[in-house]
């Protein structure tokens, strides 16, 4: 029996609006987020798998129950209240059951009844059908029929009591594609690729319902996913930035002897390959491993969420063990994993780039040191702090780094970096207007991913960073034929080729000044063999051809985010789980950038991007 104070709690939530999470005894839950109408309904049965149950979990609004719930029970007379509040409100309310089929079933059977809400049968079985074109063995069969449940269970709701209460019932029966009863097997990775798949299938079909067939106002699919996040994601958040917060990658693989290196390498007249020096490791990979595959990412129930913090999880593991192989071979193994290798089409590119662009001349130009750049680099942050006072970032001028380098959203710069006086907003909007904007974009938010970087993130960074460069008039021939020579330095390490070997081919090949093909040189083999540079060039051609597409650019400073997760993040925004943004780069506020992003947009092509 259920109490009067779990009735009361129900009609309470519906009457608030406020999440109603309850158990309803014997194993039963219902969870109702929001006055939605509709309701996905699971009875449990003996032979699922315990995982079944996250296919309903995943959703905002459910009811779980054991196979004994019937249209006679408490259970289907709440459900049947519940439904026929919400249909007088909007006109109707759709309840959907779903189960498992029998162990060789390969068949999803949409059950319904005919010639009703077409649009809703339509999408669910457009998509099914574009899920089962992956897995060439399972189809889809639409049954107009009056059994909406397992033959082998009653009713749920009759369709009496479905009628009285306004409600479209509808049925699906799942094939068990992800288990093998005879060899007791469950496959986790097809089941966890079928969840995620599922939830956005389910999620556009009850759109159109809710669409076509109530008054209920919603304006994309994605809103009827959870607004809510729970307690395990936050700890899996939290624990995933505890590992990352205990060491800096970028610095720990950077060498901290670099010009030293230079001057023993030029003294023994480009002829011998260079010994770096790296800072010592204040972590124990081993351990930091093992504490990093003790969190329980398996518990978070949202497909979306799950999928993003998986990755990071596979990230840092390789980050972890880079760093343990740190000056040997395996490190240019694993950073390939991390960063991939350069393909064909890029290294092609890279080629016809560092061919085609003549090098600037250098005669007459002004340079500005690694304090001055610094100054300006302070003026801008200080820019950005007037509109958003948390931002706290400083700069660093640092004797054993090269370059400038921002991490966790500190910039610092090497005490002999000097910059061409024309290159210096450039430089500012590429370190200060995207990598600590976008780092400060995510610290804002209630993830601690968004600051510190989903996986991958690093591609859409760089290549906004140098679009930056373009926007405001600072990309150059040299920057250009910088990022190929990066991608030809990152082709050579992963064909074996030594130190000497890639800076020679840079400088007679390829025209690079000592000074450029040392540095170039330097990062490439940094640890023991690095891929990571192949990125900005990759990264920018994927930007121009996403903004080419039609794809919007402010959306992109969110926060540290990669390529795929662009659609991901787009869904939680809907879903009012990831915030507007404080901050929005100064550049894109210029006539100016909008002009040349429109250019761009229109179909600039990489070599006509310099000035």
């Amino acid at each position: 029996m259920i109490d009067k104070k779990t009735k009361e709690a129900l009609r309470e939530a519906l009457k608030t609006g406020k999440v109603l999470n309850l158990s309803l005894g014997d194993k039963s839950r219902i969870r109702i987020e929001r006055r939605l109408p509709f309701l996905l309904i699971y009875r449990e049965e003996k032979q699922d798998h315990f995982k079944v149950a996250d296919l309903v979990r995943t959703e905002s609004s459910y009811l779980i129950t054991n196979p004994s719930t019937d249209f006679n029970s408490d259970i289907a007379m709440l459900a049947k209240e519940l439904a026929n509040e919400l249909a007088e409100e909007y006109g109707s309310v759709m309840v959907l059951e779903v189960w498992i089929g029998k162990p060789d079933s390969k068949t999803f059977v949409l059950k319904t009844a005919k010639d009703k809400a077409p649009n809703t049968v339509k999408a669910f079985h457009k998509g099914l059908e574009l899920f089962c074109q992956t897995h060439q063995e399972l189809n889809v069969e639409v049954e107009e029929s009056t059994i909406r449940h397992p033959e082998e269970l009653p009713d749920f709701l009759t369709l009496k009591q479905c009628q009285e209460a306004g409600i479209y019932l509808m049925g699906l029966e799942i094939p068990p594609f992800f288990q093998n009863k005879a060899s007791n097997e469950f496959y986790f990775i097809v089941f966890k690729e079928f969840k995620l798949a599922f939830s956005n299938i389910l999620r556009k079909a009850v759109y159109e319902f809710i669409r076509v067939q109530t008054s209920f106002d919603i304006q994309n699919y994605q809103r009827l996913g959870s607004t809510m996040v729970d307690e395990k994601v936050w700890e899996v958040d939290r624990r995933l930035s505890e590992i990352e917060a205990k060491y800096q990658f970028l610095l720990l693989i950077s060498p901290t002897n670099t010009m030293q290196a230079k001057e023993e390498f030029i003294a023994n007249q480009h002829r011998k390959n260079p010994k770096f020096l790296y800072r010592n490791l204040p972590i124990d990979p081993d351990r930091l491993k093992e504490e990093l595959f003790r969190i329980d990412i398996q518990g978070i129930q949202d497909p979306t969420l799950s999928f993003l913090y998986t990755e990071k999880r596979e990230e840092l593991e390789k980050q972890i063990t880079m760093l343990k192989e740190r000056g040997t071979k395996n490190f240019m193994y694993s950073s390939i994993r991390l960063y991939s290798s350069p393909g064909v089409e890029l290294h092609e590119t890279a080629k016809l780039l560092l061919k085609t662009l003549p090098p600037d001349d250098f005669e007459e130009i002004e340079w500005v040191d690694a304090y001055d750049m610094a100054k300006y680099c302070s003026d801008e942050i200080t820019n950005y702090r007037a509109v958003y006072p948390d931002l706290d970032a400083k700069v660093e001028v640092k004797n054993d780094i090269v370059g400038m380098l921002v991490s966790r959203g500190q910039l610092y710069i090497g005490s002999s970096f000097k910059v061409p006086k024309q290159r210096i907003k450039a430089l500012i909007n590429h370190e200060v207007g995207t990598h600590v904007l976008t780092f400060y974009n995510g610290k804002m938010q209630s993830f601690g991913q968004m600051s510190s970087g989903f996986a991958d993130y690093d591609e859409l960074q760089e290549g906004l960073a140098v679009l930056s460069e373009y926007l405001v008039g600072g990309l150059t021939n040299n920057r250009l034929r910088t990022l190929a020579a990066r991608v030809i330095a990152g082709r050579a390490v992963t064909e074996g080729m030594t130190f000497e070997e890639t800076y020679h081919t840079l400088t007679s090949e390829y025209n690079a000044l000592p000074e450029q093909a040392f540095q170039i040189t330097a990062r490439a083999y940094q640890g023991g063999g690095c891929t990571k540079d192949i990125i900005y060039l990759r990264g920018l051609i994927k930007l121009i051809d996403y903004l080419q597409k039609g794809g919007e650019l402010e959306p992109l400073y969110v926060g540290k985010i990669g390529f795929k997760h662009i659609p991901l993040i787009h869904e939680l925004r809907i879903r009012d789980i990831i915030k507007p943004s404080p901050l929005s780069p100064s550049f894109l506020k210029t006539d100016f950038a909008q002009e040349r992003l429109k250019k761009l947009k229109d179909g600039l092509t990489l070599p006509e991007l310099v000035n």
